[in-house]
């Protein structure tokens, strides 16, 4: 308030008035905008009886304080009480809120001009002191243009008697606060369903139940800030006996899945002079058919301001997703980033196939087993950051330098081993056999662990949708899903090892083979140098140095374990252990402030930015990409780059940008959310002439990106 004071202080020195012919608001001074009183609806007060007293506040015209949800901005008002033993005072119960836009994309909820917080008091029948003195210690935020928090120690003394007397005009202050706090009606149902675009809320019964029910403007309001986007509308649609709201996701929709979701619904009753407006307190109970089904059909169904779905349509219910899921699962064999790694495990069935068959199948399980499980981990992670409300998408565990850096050093040495630099256990089906006293068992489930690793960045065309819709459900939804993708990895090994007839396809055991497993140790180098870029990107020239000392460390000991002395033992294990120092230095690097390296026109998103763009009219392509997606690589080398597609783009004039979220990103972890996708690659294409985005397959085609542009310029 000092600075302000002395900020209105200077200009009008410049202005060449002096300080006193300059008008200055009161809070300037720090004079208090907000007038604030506690009010009991009793004058004297009996032991043993229960009571309310309320926090009144009277606000400036244009000022206002917040409810218990705020919407976007704001402050809820809380108050600390001081009152003597015997004395027990309730929450808040809150009058139904205001409606508060700021602008277009802000929605405020609270109180203007003036209100009465009302809180249950109770009194001991013991209490024998002669009066009864309140102490609370209040604060709230109070908004105009600018908003200033203010804080006030209020009290309140009344007389204890025998017989209790109401207080004039504290009841009628209270009374008329209760009057204005929604209750539950008996016979309101409420169900609530999550889609990759929506949530749905229906009611069923109540002011509701009738055939031809006589209602309109209905409006939810969340106790939870995060459920909703609060500026957005809220398109209402009717049916015998039922009503059904379709709101827009918040950025954090279920924060506690599978509980009640609370709220207060307003709407009007009948029309004209007879019309009256109703506050109720609802419960909405989650409802799986609805999550699966009708929310997911309801983000679609007519017009409105929720945004439409930006994913391709999903067989309904639970079985369709994970059919969908299994499927994304069977092409991730295909990407680009899971080659390496699955290449190792076509060897081991090869070797087995034809002389072990029930060794084969046995491994066949074991990596499975670890695809699944593995897959269910890195959900069951990301559900875990979701439940704290931070916005996170998957292969979220690349934006890690330390596990960048980690999965370096291991496909480094799987390619030492791979040529022959030392060798871990005694064939090519003992990698990863050390972990287990059954050889290669355990090393195909940890073949599967690492496949997941390196695969689940990859975000596929069926797994995009399914993943998208799946992150928006309960979690028991997102870890079945998860499983279901994971079958699909794995089904080809499974299918091959279990069915004779598709082993007779497979190559004979040979001489080819040992050199085909020197060879793949290429591959591995080729994904440690792409590792090793992406370290650069997010730590920057002092993560590489650290991590080639790592490098050099890891090589040291492999040769120096090869020595067969104690002297050379003890070196291996110290450059061991220098190489996990390195490794954990990592860790403790700050990110890197450089910019991505843009190309071309592009542009550095920002929600700003686009938003200036598409006011003027303009075409805009968003690349959402990340350094350790290597579809993003391929997509980015091979389509974007097509001379037709840059041609499209300047021909259009469409205006071309990039988020960047190799590192974390929040803002671009919540844009990901609101077009239904899980990861990267995303990219979404907004109109010249408004609409939602249009959201184009993970896996791009010059004719895909040159048709999207066309049909975006109009």
């Amino acid at each position: 308030m000092r600075l302000l004071a002395g900020l209105a202080t200077l200009f009008a020195l410049l202005a060449g008035q002096t300080p006193g012919a300059l008008a200055q608001p009161g809070w300037a001074n720090n004079e208090p905008i907000v007038d604030a009183s506690l009010v009991s609806d009793r004058a004297a007060v009996a032991p043993g009886e229960s009571f309310h007293i309320g926090l009144r506040q009277v606000m400036p015209e244009g000022w206002h304080t917040y409810w218990r949800n705020p919407g976007d901005n704001g402050l809820p008002t809380e108050v600390r009480w001081d009152v003597p033993a015997g004395v027990s005072i309730g929450e808040i119960e809150w009058p139904a809120p205001e409606e508060m836009p700021l602008a277009e994309t802000i929605m405020d909820y609270g109180y203007h001009g003036e209100v009465v917080l009302p809180f249950p008091v109770e009194l001991d029948a013991g209490f024998a002191a002669g009066e009864l003195v309140v102490t609370g210690h209040a604060s709230w935020l109070v908004c105009e243009i600018i908003c200033v928090p203010e804080e006030r120690t209020l009290s309140l003394t009344l007389p204890v008697a025998a017989q209790s007397q109401r207080d004039t005009d504290g009841y009628w202050y209270i009374q008329a606060a209760l009057d204005a706090v929604p209750q539950p009606v008996e016979g309101l149902e409420a169900r609530i369903g999550f889609g990759a675009n929506a949530i749905v809320l229906e009611l069923e019964g109540g002011d509701f139940s009738a055939a031809e029910p006589d209602w309109h403007d209905l409006t939810f309001f969340p106790h939870d800030g995060a459920l909703i986007q609060h500026a957005a509308g809220q398109r209402s649609e009717r049916e015998a006996g039922l009503a059904r709201l379709i709101l827009a996701p918040g950025f954090n929709p279920q924060p506690q899945s599978g509980t009640l979701r609370g709220g207060v619904l307003r709407y009007t009753l009948g029309s004209g002079a007879g019309a009256r407006e109703v506050s109720v307190e609802i419960q909405a109970r989650p409802d799986p058919a609805m999550t699966l089904a009708a929310a997911a059909a309801a983000a679609g169904a007519g017009t409105g301001t929720v945004p439409a779905p930006s994913v391709q349509p999903v067989a309904p219910g639970l079985i369709g997703l994970l059919l969908l899921a299994f499927g994304g699962g069977l092409i991730l064999n295909l990407m680009p980033c899971v080659f390496p790694i699955l290449s190792i495990k076509v060897l081991q069935f090869v070797e087995g196939a034809h002389d072990h068959p029930h060794r084969t199948r046995r491994h066949a399980l074991f990596f499975l087993a670890g695809v699944i499980l593995s897959f269910v981990a890195l959900a069951a992670v990301l559900v875990g950051l979701r439940e704290f409300g931070l916005p996170v998408g998957w292969g979220f565990q690349l934006q890690v330098p330390v596990v960048v850096a980690a999965l370096t050093l291991l496909l480094f040495a799987i390619g030492l081993n791979l040529l022959g630099v030392f060798e871990i256990g005694t064939s090519l089906q003992g990698v990863g056999s050390g972990l287990s006293q059954q050889p290669g068992a355990r090393g195909a489930f940890f073949t599967g662990v690492l496949a997941v690793i390196v695969a689940a960045p990859c975000v596929g065309p069926l797994a995009a949708g399914a993943l998208g819709l799946a992150l928006t459900q309960p979690a028991i939804i997102v870890l079945l899903v998860s499983a279901a993708m994971g079958a699909g990895l794995a089904a080809p090994f499974v299918l091959v090892s279990f069915v004779p007839a598709l082993q007779a396809f497979m190559p004979k055991p040979g001489r080819w083979m040992e050199q085909f497993k020197q060879f793949l140790a290429f591959p591995m180098f080729a994904s440690v140098i792409w590792l090793s870029w992406v370290l650069v990107i997010q730590s920057g020239s002092t993560g590489l140095l650290l991590l080639g000392i790592a490098l050099l460390a890891l090589s040291l000991a492999i040769w120096a374990r090869k020595q067969k002395h104690l002297a050379w033992t003890l070196v291996a294990i110290i450059a061991l252990l220098t190489g996990l120092a390195a490794t954990l230095a990592i860790a403790r690097l700050p990110a890197a402030t450089n910019a991505p390296t843009l190309s071309g026109g592009e542009e550095a998103w920002s929600r700003e930015r686009v938003a200036e763009l598409r006011a003027e009219g303009r075409p805009v392509f968003i690349d959402v990409t990340a350094a350790w997606c290597v579809t993003c690589q391929v997509n980015k080398l091979g389509a974007l780059s097509d001379p037709a597609v840059r041609d499209a783009f300047e021909q259009y004039g469409v205006v071309e940008m990039r988020a960047d979220w190799t590192n974390r990103n929040d803002e671009i972890a919540a844009l990901i959310a609101e077009h239904g996708q899980a990861g990267v690659p995303l990219y979404l294409v907004f109109p010249a002439d408004g609409g939602p985005a249009r959201v184009l397959p993970s896996v791009l085609t010059r004719d895909i990106v040159v048709t999207a542009l066309a049909e975006a310029a109009g």
